[in-house]
């Protein structure tokens, strides 16, 4: 069975899906990674840059396409799917919500030095963060009538703000067995 991960940047989704993977031999996959994939080979080095940039609707449709092939063809398989809107695509996954509060997150994407989002102080981080955030939901809620905000689009909400990754996938765990075998 496929579970997609979704959340808040920097809460912690991709670490903890690692974990969750390694720990219970599922398979990893990350539509971010993809995501910064095209981005880079459409000329962009810092994915914060081109939020509101035509050419980003050109690399939604690769990434959701690949997502929604992933869940036609693969259902079957046991995989962890780190992304934004692979909950919508694919319907009949375990759906969880990694929440966080933003001055956690803008301290975590510091202490992240990605090179893709590169920000000075704590408070371009929060705004960054947040203008992300935002301008993403605001572009699902265009593209698919979709809301991430919308609790009951996910199974499990779990806060990472006071949580090891560890504990995050352990918590997950126990619910996504909850959830088989209530199916």
């Amino acid at each position: 069975m496929i579970i997609t991960i979704t959340g808040k940047p920097c809460s912690g989704k991709g670490t903890v899906s690692k974990i969750f993977c390694q720990k219970y031999n599922f398979q990893y996959m990350c539509t971010g990674d993809m995501f910064r994939q095209f981005a880079k080979e459409y000329g962009f080095d810092n994915i914060l840059d081109f939020q509101h940039d035509e050419r980003v609707k050109i690399i939604d449709n690769l990434v959701d396409n690949r997502t929604i092939e992933i869940g036609k063809t693969r259902l079957d398989e046991n995989i962890v799917l780190d992304s934004r809107l692979a909950w919508h695509f694919i319907p009949n996954s375990f759906k969880v919500f990694i929440d966080i509060d933003w001055e956690t997150a803008g301290k975590r994407l510091i202490s992240a030095n990605r090179d893709s989002e590169k920000v000075s102080s704590l408070d371009e981080a929060i705004t960054a963060l947040k203008n992300r955030w935002h301008t993403e939901n605001d572009r699902y809620q265009e593209l698919y009538s979709t809301d991430n905000l919308n609790s009951k689009n996910y199974d499990f909400i779990i806060d990472s703000a006071n949580l090891t990754p560890e504990e995050i996938a352990e918590k997950i765990y126990e619910n996504y067995k909850k959830f088989i075998k209530s199916r």
